[in-house]
């Protein structure tokens, strides 16, 4: 997949598209190349994104994982038969390994069809070029491991093989007796080969005639039958034979050709579609594997989604043996997030932009029910971006040139995702900038949501309010200081839900029990909730 202009490549890093391009690539060469063309929807292609999403969910419904993994597997055995296909366009002889090729890309077209059985609304894969080429290619098959220019491809073919077999034959028989003369007059029980050895010592005087020496030496002499006229005369017909019999398969390779050639273009339209197929249905498994559904696209600026997931972090979470809390959002306009640390206000950030990719690319999500516009950009502002602006600056003067490049691009539909932005500036500055950035989304229209720890934005932004419930309760410091566990005890006790906040929020104190569970010394986390009491 290409991002295209929807998201740098900071923002790609951060909300999982290298994940997501790995998650649903195809594995035939076809597949390969219609995906490397891909290419998110913009606004204005609603109605094809939400028919793409549809699709590969009604492929997902139709088609079991077992079958599912049974199809990509013989996908993923499939030749490139692209080259055999041009070179029989062009008129060129095919090889045995090219019409391999060819054998392997029809049958497996063919037996892919099969598997596609229950998936019966879509257009048929193997075509009328697919079924013709495996019949007229049928004979050489030897299980698909190897092709064979067999004699059943032709009967002139196997009488031209037949009769080169017989001036083989007799081309043997007539050098066999020459051999067997010379082995008597040699005395021996017989000559193997054309080159053999003879010892002085074996033979007094000059060697018989027909045999000529190659190379001597004062014991011993190397010589070679030189064959008489009826061997020589056998080895015309031989060779004779041969030549006809190479011609019989010039032909027969002609005709196969042929049978390729006039039936290119409907091959090259069988690729086009396992290509797509390929394609459709990497991203049905990655549907079923991840319990994704076809999100609504609205025409108007807006997000939202329930029990939405962010599956980079849900994957690393299970190999952990932890579980992901899914999450539930609305957001038509521009908000502001806070909670605690660790709470979860950068995965909300990150499900926000993971949500949005996949309805850009026509990927069902992975969320209960989603909505959400086509954006022409998705933005990640601030924490986690990497520094794209040189080693020289702060961090907060790269952020400043990132909201400038973002903003400077003007995209009609924009989802801006900020995470802790200007927190490396003074916190009364920071909330300045953090407001003013507020008030510019409003009036480009932006979809968004700013994540802060500074108090008092919504308010003085006018915009609405989330927050991350956070602790239930403070959990028992664990037994022994390990990180590990006081995770799990910190996940165990924290309510990850986001929540639409009314009126003032009212302060809390999670960062010092956070700070405690981590192990820091009671005293310190006293003097910590002394300083906070007013």
């Amino acid at each position: 997949m290409k991002t295209g202009d929807l998201l740098d490549a900071a923002t790609a890093l951060v909300i999982g598209f290298e994940w997501l391009d790995k998650a649903v690539a195809p594995v035939s060469p076809y597949g390969e190349r219609a995906f490397s063309q891909l290419l998110p929807f913009h606004a204005g292609e609603e109605a094809a994104a939400r028919e793409r999403a549809q699709q590969i969910a009604v492929a997902a419904a139709a088609l079991n994982a077992e079958r599912l993994d049974a199809i990509r597997a013989a996908l993923s055995q499939l030749p490139d038969a692209a080259g055999a296909v041009a070179r029989a366009s062009m008129g060129d002889l095919l090889d045995d390994p090219e019409f391999l090729e060819l054998q392997r890309f029809c049958t497996t077209v063919e037996r892919v069809e099969s598997l596609l059985a229950p998936w019966t609304h879509r257009e048929p894969l193997a075509n009328e070029g697919v079924h013709a080429v495996a019949a007229a290619l049928a004979p050489g098959s030897r299980n698909q491991l190897g092709f064979y220019l067999a004699d059943a491809f032709d009967g002139e073919l196997k009488r031209a093989r037949e009769r080169l077999e017989r001036a083989r034959a007799e081309l043997d028989s007539a050098r066999g007796r020459e051999r067997q003369r010379a082995a008597h007059e040699l005395r021996r029980d017989e000559i193997t080969g054309d080159e053999f050895v003879v010892m002085r010592d074996d033979v007094a005087g000059a060697l018989p005639a027909g045999i000529r020496v190659l190379r001597e030496s004062p014991t011993y002499r190397l010589c070679a039958l030189e064959y008489g006229e009826a061997s020589l005369a056998a080895l015309e017909r031989r060779d004779a034979a041969a030549a006809l019999a190479g011609e019989a398969e010039e032909r027969v390779r002609a005709r196969l050709g042929e049978i390729v050639r006039e039936r290119a273009a409907a091959l090259d339209d069988a690729a086009a579609a396992i290509g797509s197929l390929d394609v459709t249905l990497a991203a049905a498994r990655f549907a079923q594997r991840y319990r994704c559904v076809p999100a609504t696209i609205d025409t108007e600026r807006s997000l939202a989604f329930s029990r939405a997931r962010f599956l980079p972090l849900e994957a690393d979470l299970e190999a952990a043996g932890r579980r992901f809390v899914p999450l539930d959002l609305e957001l038509y306009d521009t908000a502001v997030l806070t909670g605690p640390n660790m709470g979860g206000k950068s995965v909300c950030l990150q499900t926000c932009g993971f949500v949005a990719l996949c309805a850009a690319f026509g990927l069902p999500v992975p969320a209960a029910s989603a909505r959400t516009s086509l954006f022409d950009q998705i933005a990640w502002l601030g924490l986690g971006r990497e520094a794209q602006a040189g080693g020289l600056l702060s961090s907060f003067a790269r952020e400043v040139l990132d909201l400038k490049a973002i903003l400077a691009r003007k995209a009609p539909r924009l989802l801006i995702l900020a995470d802790e932005f200007a927190r490396t500036t003074t916190p009364h500055e920071g909330r300045a900038l953090l407001v003013a950035l507020l008030a510019r989304l409003r009036e480009r229209g932006a979809c968004g949501m700013a994540a802060t720890h500074l108090a008092g934005i919504p308010e003085a932004a006018a915009v609405r309010h989330f927050a991350v419930r956070g602790l239930r309760d403070i959990p028992a410091q664990p037994s022994r200081p390990d990180v590990a566990d006081a995770l799990s005890a910190l996940a165990g006790a924290m309510d990850y839900t986001i929540a639409e906040v009314r009126g003032d929020e009212e302060p809390r104190a999670d960062a010092i029990a956070l700070t405690a569970l981590l192990g820091m010394d009671e005293a310190f986390v006293a003097a910590a909730y002394h300083s906070l009491a007013p």
